[in-house]
């Protein structure tokens, strides 16, 4: 595809929202503030698996304040989840059982029942007179032990499922495959075969704001929300569910969201806010600590992985075997699908096997972040590629250059890459002085590693309203998460002839605006940006036609740009837009252009995103401490709509992935309580902390999007742990098998490899 010039896009464009967002303007949940909105607290297991064989709220309703109190047995009973005795039998019965815990708590911190009153104060005192009875039961932290015959059941055994609905036994939700070929055959046919196991923790996606929610309970049996969530329609057929209530008596109202990278998709707060506000008959809000956040909320998933990798001496991958564990906690659904399907088509082998294992363990359930279980996954294969190339005496960037996928290549899944552009980053590194400069000083090392990402398709609506001014309102039905309201903004300019001030944007809720799928999977500026062309596209077309009728012409004959309409050959008669506007009021009525796309793939993958990034490190060998030098990010971005936005999403992913790398993990003691559940204690990157992170961006079109983008925002994330893995061994000699590489793991490795030299 030829790069289009373009008067508005691909420029470097302040947020539309700025002002608001810097002066305090704009409504995050915790600013939803309703005459005679009602504080909600939770109350919340302190055991990691029991039994509830009580609940005594009357104390707590009694005391003076107090509006609500709510235990599971308020939420109306559905064929999912019929009986409260028995275990969570379907999807929609694990998602009650999550909201709120029904006959059992499965994980520390775990929903048990909440309160509405007049004060925060007054509702945590109620929460102290609920009283509570436990049976405490067997619980399971590892993956590996949750797998074995006789471990603790976390739903039950046969009564969990997987996320397709099946029943499977034990706490093994699904055991997923995927491959081609024979691996057996490929790797009797290497002359070099590595195999190595690794292991990741629990990480949470760090978002600024804390979730705060909101719901009132109409006395008409309509309820409105204001979520904290990336997914509204989502949002909504989930309360749908929980509460027993149609679809459309629930009007769901988005805030602005101060974070989530996948943590806030699913239904959290605003079914307890729900439920009390019906009880309570007056709005009721609930607002989480950071401790809250940190222990119940949906975190990254942990995994344990091997793989094995076989190559010719010529260097060419004849074989590639992976086992991966991912952890889901408490319910069934981590993110093995998108994981391995992604991260396994980095590299191209005929012989492909890889067995991926949805494990239940007493721990929140885990949410998306980023690239959903993608991090880890290519931690594992990033750092066993860079083993292999070692033994062959490759250089890193040449071994994966000849082994890479490229356009026409199969993913795991058999979904054909059409436009995968791995091998063009790799040879930019090869000639970038990132590669080419040298190392100076001991202990340095300098890695590299690729992430792939393919845009998971969805559905998204908007519409445009033309002002009597000849300004435009674009009503969106996807949250704004990382700015789109600005990309879209400027596409709605670009499409309609405008200037960017010319257009203001509005985020819909569940009444204003059809379906919208989650503002997640990187498909909201590139699915949405089609479907605000449309809607533009839609509205010229009226207007034309409104013209045509003006001067007695062929619509056809109506020729429009930059806020002007002439009759083609007929120059005199013309109209500007403002004046077509206000006549669209008396002819025919006000005008507004509609847009919806559903984007879906089958065998072929949508606009296929690459990265590759290359990190130097210094490994202090007395403290174990990793000391990040310089950092350098490749990027196929399609068209780059607004650089600066773009390049702050390359650098997000970085600092969140290096993160994941050197610090961050959660801490639970052996009765399955979280002992690091702070900012201070649960160690996030900073920027005291972070290198300067070169973002290098790429422009290939995409021939799947008329304006030839790709998404952007998941696939930073993927390479960071693995390059800098790979650039510790470059720096010392030692591959690190566990994430986050801490100080003293690292310590821990180094001295074990010198005990090891000493024993040789």
């Amino acid at each position: 595809m030829t790069k289009r010039a373009f008067r508005v896009l691909g420029r470097n464009t302040p947020k539309v929202d700025a002002i608001d967002k810097v002066t305090g303007q704009a409504k995050f949940g915790a600013d939803v503030k309703l005459p005679g909105t009602l504080s909600g607290k939770v109350l919340r297991s302190p055991h990691a698996h029991a039994r509830i064989t009580s609940i005594d709220t009357a104390r707590a309703k009694a005391l003076p304040g107090v509006r609500a109190v709510i235990t599971s047995r308020d939420f109306p009973s559905h064929p999912g989840m019929a009986d409260l005795t028995a275990a969570p039998t379907s999807k929609e019965g694990c998602l009650r059982d999550e909201v709120m815990a029904g006959e059992r708590v499965r994980f520390h911190g775990h929903a048990v029942a909440a309160v509405a009153a007049v004060s925060n104060e007054i509702a945590e005192e109620a929460l102290g007179l609920i009283e509570v009875a436990y049976e405490a039961l067997p619980h399971v932290l590892d993956v590996e032990e949750a797998m074995r015959s006789g471990a603790a059941s976390v739903l039950d055994g046969a009564d969990a499922r997987s996320a397709a609905g099946g029943p499977k036994a034990g706490n093994i939700a699904e055991h997923l495959e995927m491959g081609r070929g024979d691996v057996d055959r490929g790797f009797a046919e290497a002359d070099v075969v590595v195999e190595r196991s690794f292991k990741t923790q629990v990480v949470h996606q760090g978002y600024i704001e804390p979730e705060s929610e909101a719901a009132y309970a109409h006395a008409d049996g309509t309820v409105e929300v204001w979520a904290n969530t990336q997914a509204t329609y989502a949002q909504r057929a989930d309360l749908a569910l929980l509460l027993q209530i149609p679809l459309g008596r629930i009007k769901v109202i988005p805030t602005e969201v101060g974070g989530a990278f996948g943590g806030k998709e699913t239904v959290r707060l605003t079914a307890l806010c729900a439920a009390l506000s019906q009880k309570a008959g007056l709005p009721v809000r609930i607002t989480l600590s950071r401790e809250e956040v940190l222990r119940a909320t949906g975190p990254g998933n942990a995994t344990v992985s091997t793989v094995k990798i076989g190559a010719r001496n010529d260097g060419t991958i004849t074989a590639i075997q992976a086992r991966i564990v991912y952890d889901a906690g408490a319910y069934p659904g981590a993110p093995l699908r998108s994981a391995i399907r992604r991260v396994f088509s980095h590299y191209r082998t005929a012989n492909l096997k890889i067995d991926a294992f949805d494990v239940l363990t007493n721990k929140p359930h885990v949410a998306a972040y980023r690239a959903p279980g993608a991090t880890p996954t290519a931690f594992a294969l990033e750092s066993v590629i860079d083993e292999v190339g070692e033994a062959l005496a490759m250089d890193a960037v040449e071994f994966r250059l000849k082994n890479v996928s490229r356009p026409g290549d199969p993913m795991p899944d058999g979904v054909v890459l059409p436009s995968v552009n791995l091998a063009e980053l790799l040879q930019r590194i090869r000639r970038h002085r990132c590669w080419s400069s040298p190392i100076r000083g001991p202990d340095r090392g300098r890695g590299v590693a690729l992430g792939m990402w393919t845009m998971p398709g969805g559905t998204t609506s908007c519409h445009v309203i033309l002002n009597g001014d000849g300004s435009v309102t674009l009503v969106l039905g996807t949250v704004d998460l990382s700015a789109t309201r600005t990309s879209l903004a400027m596409v709605a300019a670009e499409s309609l002839g405008l200037d960017l001030d010319d257009v203001r944007v509005v985020i819909g809720d569940t009444d204003m605006v059809a379906h919208s799928d989650a503002s997640a999977g990187d498909k909201v500026t590139y699915v949405t940006s089609k479907a605000v062309d449309a809607a533009c596209l839609d509205l010229l077309g009226k207007l034309k036609r409104s013209v045509a009728r003006q001067f007695n012409v062929p619509h056809e004959d109506v020729v429009y740009e930059r806020k002007g309409f002439w009759v083609e050959g007929a120059p005199e008669m013309s109209s500007t837009l403002e004046e077509v506007a206000q006549e669209s009021l008396r002819d025919g009525g006000a005008v507004m252009g509609v847009g919806s796309v559903s984007e879906t793939f089958s065998d072929v993958a949508i606009a296929p995103n690459a990265a590759a990034h290359v990190v130097d490190v210094e490994v202090d060998r007395e403290t174990g401490k990793v000391r990040i030098l310089s950092y350098t990010a490749f990027q196929d971005v399609g068209f780059a709509i607004n650089p600066g936005q773009i390049e702050g999403q390359m650098q997000g992913g970085v600092a969140q992935g290096i993160g994941w790398a050197l610090s961050e993990e959660y801490d639970f003691d052996e009765s399955g309580v979280l002992l690091n559940a702070s900012l201070l204690d649960y160690r996030m990157q900073t920027s005291t902390d972070l290198p300067l992170i070169d973002a290098n961006i790429v422009e290939i079109p995409s021939e799947d999007h008329p304006l030839g983008i790709r998404a952007v925002g998941q696939v930073p994330i993927v390479p960071p742990a693995a390059a800098i893995a790979n650039a510790v061994f470059h720096a010392v000699g030692v591959r690190m098998a566990e994430l986050p590489m801490k100080p003293e793991r690292v310590w821990k490795a180094l001295s074990a490899d010198r005990r090891q030299d000493g024993a040789s």
